[in-house]
């Protein structure tokens, strides 16, 4: 049976995502932080410049970080929400045809 989506569903959920994805966020920077230190410490010892470093780590950071964010949503996807959960549904292949027409 599908329910309303009212602002206090919604809020449930946000919440669920928001929570976890805080924790997302500070596990990346902790990941993303010991690997751009130990690839700007073998770079510096190379003799790169720091500017250089910098262009080479912040995109492995982002890296990591989108990687990372993936994993609050699979998270909240099928958890109990008390009268409500997410779960994924099959369309049927005629529901298909009529959104792509339209």
């Amino acid at each position: 049976m599908e329910l309303e989506v009212t602002w206090k569903r919604a809020a449930k959920v946000w919440w669920a995502y928001l929570w976890r994805n805080i924790i997302a966020i500070i596990v990346a920077m902790i990941i993303g932080g010991v690997i751009g230190f130990i690839i700007g410490f073998i770079l510096a010892i190379v003799g790169v410049s720091s500017q250089t470093i910098q262009f080479i780590t912040a995109p492995i950071g982002m890296i990591i970080g989108l990687l990372i964010s993936i994993v609050p949503v699979k998270m909240i996807l099928a958890k109990d929400y008390g009268e409500f959960r997410l779960v994924l549904l099959q369309t049927n292949p005629a529901e298909q045809s009529l959104n792509k027409e339209n």
